[in-house]
C-alpha cells in the first residue's frame, strides 16, 4: 500500500436550479465565468467551473481553478464565496463535510476532496506533512467576510500526457474535466479574505504561497470496479492491475456435486472473456464451501469444484499464456459470517483471479430483467421523487459518461423549512455488501447507491486505503461523497455524485438500498448523456 496521510426558496425551485447547475458545470461544456482566452488555454487565475453548495446554513459558490503543475505535484485552488452577507462575529464553518470518519486512518479535513483520473482509473489524495497533517492554505475552513475563502492543496502530479482530471468537491457535482496547466500557482488566500485589522490604518493580510516543501506524502490509489452479472451469479472486481471473478456455486453445480450444470456455460464464457482482456499470467482457481458437513468432505468438494471450473476454462484460454493453478479451501475462508441460507449461499463459490495488466476494456453488457424491489419507485426520471421520513426530501438523478464511466449526479433537496435540524438525509449513508467480512468503509459513506441495467448491478468504484487488526480486509473509500450526514436546510439542495464502472447502456436505473429500509428508492430509465 502507498503511504496514506494519515435561503429558503421553494424546494422544487431549489432542486431545479441545482440540476441545471450540475448539467452546466460538471460536464465538458462552458462553465462559470468565461476565462480570457490564451494560446495554451485557461490561466491559473481563471475559474473554470462553479457550483452552489449548502454550507453551515447559507449557500456558497464553489469556484474551481485549473490544476497547476509544480514539480512532482499539482496544486488545486478552490474559491468559496458566500451568496449571503457574512460577518466576522458569525463566521461560516466549512470543515465538517470535508472530513472523513475513517476506521483505520486519521483523515482530517479537507482530505475528502479528491482528484480522479477516470481514463487511468486512479484517485489522488491530498498531500500531507511529516506529521500527517494536510498541507493546505491557512483559514480555508472559515468564512469571516463576504469575500469568502480559498482552499488550496497539493496532490501528486499525473503523468505528463494527462491534461485534465476530475475534481470531487463535497456537495457539488463531479467536475469532470478540470484542465492541468503549466503556470504560476495562484496566491493561497483571497485578497480581502481576512478582515481588516483595527487601527488608524487598517491592513489586510497579504496573500501567501502554499509551502509545497512541507508535502511528504501525496498518495495515489488504483480504483477498482465491481459488477454483478447473470442475476448476481458472477461478480467481477477489477483494477488496471488485477481481476477477481467470483462464481456462485449454486449456479455452477447441483447440490453436493462437482459436475458443472448447463447454466454454468454462460458464467464460464464470461470468465474467459475477462481473462482475455489482460496480459498473460497465472490464473488461480480456488473453490470454497459453506460450513455445513464434515471439514474433510468440504475440502475435497471445494477442490473438485475448482478443478471442474479450471477444466472448463482450459478449453477456452491458452494454457501456455494462462496456466491454471487449482486449489480447494473448503469452509476455511467464508466470504461472510452467519448461518442463514443467504449467507451460506454466498460462501459457496469458486474464485478466479489473475494479476496482470489490462490490455483491452470491454464494457459490461446488460442481460435479464430488473429484479423485484419493495422500496419507492420513480418510473419517470424527469420527475421528482418525494421521500417522507422525519423530514421530507425531493430527489432527482441524471447520468453522464466521464472517461467511459457512468457518473450519476443525485440531487437531494430539503422539502421543508427546517433550519439546522439534527435530521439529515440518512438514506444515503452506508456501504455496499460486495466486499465481505473483514472490510469496512468510512462511517458516513454514501455507498448504498448502485446502478442497474437489466439484471446487471454496478457498485460505485472504490479503493483500499489501509488495513488494521480489526479490519484485515481493508477500509474501502468509494468514488462518491464520503459525508452522508451533511447539513441541508429547508429549501437547500446538495448534489451527490457517484462514479460507476464502464457500462454499455443508454439508460440506467439508480437504486439506493435493498428496498427493505425506510427511504430506499429506485429511479428507473435515467438517460446516460455522452
Amino acid at each position: 500500500m502507498p503511504a496514506l496521510p494519515t435561503r429558503a426558496t421553494a424546494p422544487v425551485g431549489a432542486l431545479t436550479c441545482a440540476l441545471a447547475l450540475a448539467a452546466c458545470t460538471a460536464g465538458g461544456g462552458a462553465v462559470g465565468p468565461t476565462p480570457t482566452p490564451t494560446p495554451t488555454g485557461p490561466a491559473a487565475q481563471d475559474v473554470v467551473a462553479t457550483a452552489l453548495v449548502p454550507a453551515d446554513g447559507i449557500e456558497v459558490e464553489v469556484g474551481v481553478h485549473p490544476l497547476v503543475r509544480a514539480g512532482d505535484l499539482v496544486v488545486l485552488t478552490v474559491d468559496m464565496v458566500p451568496q449571503d452577507p457574512v460577518q466576522e462575529e458569525q463566521p461560516v464553518h466549512l470543515a465538517s463535510p470535508y472530513s472523513v470518519l475513517s476506521f483505520v486512518r486519521d483523515m482530517p479535513a479537507p482530505l475528502s476532496l479528491r482528484l480522479f483520473d477516470l481514463e487511468g482509473d486512479v484517485v489522488h489524495h491530498g498531500g500531507t506533512d511529516a506529521e500527517g497533517e494536510p498541507v493546505v492554505s491557512e483559514r480555508w475552513d472559515t468564512i469571516t467576510t463576504s469575500t469568502g475563502t480559498r482552499l488550496q492543496m497539493a496532490f501528486a502530479a499525473p503523468a505528463t500526457d494527462v491534461d485534465a482530471l476530475a475534481v470531487l468537491v463535497p456537495g457539488a457535482p463531479l467536475f469532470a474535466d478540470v484542465p492541468v496547466v503549466d503556470d504560476e500557482v495562484p496566491p493561497a488566500v483571497l485578497e480581502g479574505q481576512v478582515p481588516a485589522e483595527d487601527g488608524p490604518t487598517p491592513t489586510v493580510a497579504v496573500p501567501v504561497a502554499l509551502d509545497l516543501d512541507r508535502v511528504v506524502h501525496a498518495p495515489t490509489f488504483p480504483l477498482e470496479s465491481t459488477s454483478a452479472e447473470l442475476e448476481g451469479a458472477v461478480q467481477t472486481t477489477e483494477s488496471t492491475e488485477s481481476v477477481e471473478i467470483t462464481l456462485g456455486a449454486d449456479v455452477l453445480f447441483a447440490f453436493d456435486s462437482a459436475e458443472l450444470t448447463a447454466e454454468a456455460t454462460a458464467a464460464i464464457d464470461l470468465v474467459a472473456q475477462r481473462l482475455a482482456e489482460r496480459e498473460p499470467g497465472t490464473v488461480t482457481v480456488v473453490g470454497h464451501t459453506d460450513d455445513q458437513g464434515d471439514d474433510a468432505y468440504n475440502q475435497d468438494l471445494s477442490q473438485q469444484r475448482a478443478q471442474a471450473v479450471a477444466d472448463a476454462l482450459g478449453g477456452q484460454v491458452d494454457a501456455q499464456d494462462y496456466p491454471l493453478d487449482v486449489e480447494g479451501r473448503g469452509e476455511t475462508e467464508p466470504l461472510v459470517s452467519g448461518s442463514s441460507e443467504e449467507d451460506r449461499a454466498r460462501n459457496r463459490r469458486v474464485v478466479v483471479t489473475l494479476v496482470s495488466t489490462v490490455v483491452t476494456r470491454t464494457e459490461v453488457t446488460a442481460t435479464g430483467e430488473l429484479p423485484e424491489f419493495e422500496g419507492l419507485v420513480q418510473e419517470d426520471p424527469s420527475a421528482l421523487l418525494r421521500i417522507d421520513q422525519t423530514r421530507s426530501w425531493d430527489v432527482r438523478a441524471t447520468a453522464r459518461r466521464v472517461g467511459g464511466h457512468v457518473v450519476v449526479d443525485l440531487v437531494v433537496a430539503a422539502a421543508d423549512d427546517e433550519v439546522d435540524s439534527a435530521w439529515v438525509a440518512g438514506f444515503l449513508r452506508g456501504w455496499g455488501d460486495h466486499r465481505g467480512d473483514g472490510t469496512v468503509s468510512p462511517h458516513d459513506n454514501t455507498a448504498r447507491a448502485t446502478v442497474l441495467d437489466g439484471a446487471v448491478r454496478l457498485y460505485p468504484m472504490d479503493y483500499e486505503v489501509g488495513v488494521s487488526e480489526t479490519w484485515p480486509g481493508g477500509e474501502w473509500f468509494t468514488a462518491s461523497d464520503l459525508h452522508g450526514a451533511a447539513r441541508i436546510d429547508g429549501g437547500q439542495s446538495r448534489t451527490y455524485s457517484y462514479v460507476y464502472p464502464r457500462l454499455d447502456a443508454d439508460a440506467v436505473t439508480l437504486q439506493v438500498g435493498s428496498g427493505w429500509s425506510e427511504g430506499d428508492f429506485r429511479i428507473v430509465d435515467i438517460p446516460v448523456e455522452p
